[in-house]
């Protein structure tokens, strides 16, 4: 049985929350706290295997609760915070690449309410059993295949790629961020993401990302055509896809695959169809399999494949199945993995 700790500054939420959790024979809350100092001291006595924080409380901050505990008492935390407010988003996102494993956004009508009550305890969870609490990035772990020696610095040919395809779940946004920064500003492939988070969150993230690392990253739109270096997300409920024209097409009608709209899997099979051969794709941490038959389909089609090492996931369910499935290529930590894309790519800094 797995231990959690509900950190809130509402009595009523905290109670809705430990009634939630009561349902699920894996979970059992030890303890609550009502502000962030109280959250701190609850961890260092109690030891939970798990961490349910508030964002905005009074006296400590969620994000303070995370630094506070960073080197006395590292714990998997799951964030739990308002869509509406942008700072507070903004912050989450902080926390994320600060160490928290997975973000959930506060209910403001019963049904969300009725969906947080399905959806959290297998993130909870998941997130206490992730590998390692702290930032996504990692020291290099192995590689599957040894990558060729570095081209020269000049007269080399860079890899023909026009297309970076990234799919990310449980511990993702750091990882995405991380593997972003390294590959710079200066890529001159159009990079498409399915990242797997909570309808709303999709357009915090997008700020979140170009705010913080000068890209141009925003929502897909249906029919756009990126241009290089553009990072496109995936909107919340609809698969996104590379149409034969090159243009990004948003599809809300077809079911989710594996349990998700948007799916990596849509997004990878889309460009094994398009262009296989013009496409780099890249897995990352997260619980599943989605996205591990459509880069196993890229691979087939003559795509580079990679994923996130086992060593820096948070969770490693989606890079592990396409290893077993062997459309894994390259597996690194994030950061050492947009290094190797940018070297190919010809646009190392």
């Amino acid at each position: 049985m797995l231990s959690v700790l509900v950190v809130d500054d509402s009595a009523s939420v905290r109670a809705v929350l430990r009634r939630f959790l009561a349902r699920d024979p894996e979970l059992r809350v030890i303890g609550e706290a009502a502000d962030g100092e109280a959250a701190v001291e609850g961890v260092l006595r109690l030891r939970p295997d798990v961490l349910l924080l508030d964002l905005a409380m009074p006296k400590l901050d969620g994000f303070g609760v995370l630094a506070a505990l960073a080197g006395r008492a590292p714990v998997p935390t799951v964030i739990l915070t308002s869509r509406a407010d942008r700072a507070e988003v903004r912050a989450a996102f902080e926390a994320l690449r600060a160490g928290a494993v997975e973000l959930l956004p506060k209910p403001e009508d019963p049904e969300s309410w009725r969906h947080l009550a399905d959806t959290m305890p297998a993130l909870l969870r998941a997130a206490a059993r992730s590998a390692r609490p702290g930032p996504a990035a990692g020291a290099p772990g192995p590689l599957l295949r040894p990558a060729p020696p570095a081209p020269p610095s000049s007269g080399a040919r860079p890899a023909p790629w026009r297309w970076l395809a990234i799919g990310a779940s449980t511990g993702g946004p750091a990882a995405v961020h991380d593997l972003l920064a390294a590959l710079g500003p200066a890529c001159p492939a159009r990079i498409l993401l399915v990242q797997h988070i909570a309808r709303g969150f999709e357009g915090g993230l997008a700020d979140w990302l170009a705010s913080s690392l000068g890209l141009d990253v925003r929502v897909a739109i249906d029919g756009e055509r990126p241009e290089p270096g553009a990072v496109r997300i995936a909107p919340g409920d609809f698969h996104l896809r590379l149409a034969a024209d090159e243009r990004l097409a948003l599809d809300g009608a077809t079911p989710p695959r594996r349990g998700h709209r948007p799916s990596a899997d849509e997004l990878f099979h889309s460009l094994a169809a398009v262009a296989p051969k013009e496409t780099a794709a890249v897995l990352l941490t997260g619980m599943g399999a989605d996205g591990a038959d459509g880069l196993a389909a890229l691979r087939r089609a003559g795509a580079f494949c990679a994923a996130q090492d086992e060593a820096s996931s948070a969770v490693f369910g989606m890079p592990k199945v396409a290893r077993e499935l062997g459309a894994v290529e390259l597996a690194l930590p994030p950061r050492a993995l947009g290094e190797e894309l940018a070297r190919r790519l010809g646009s190392s800094r």
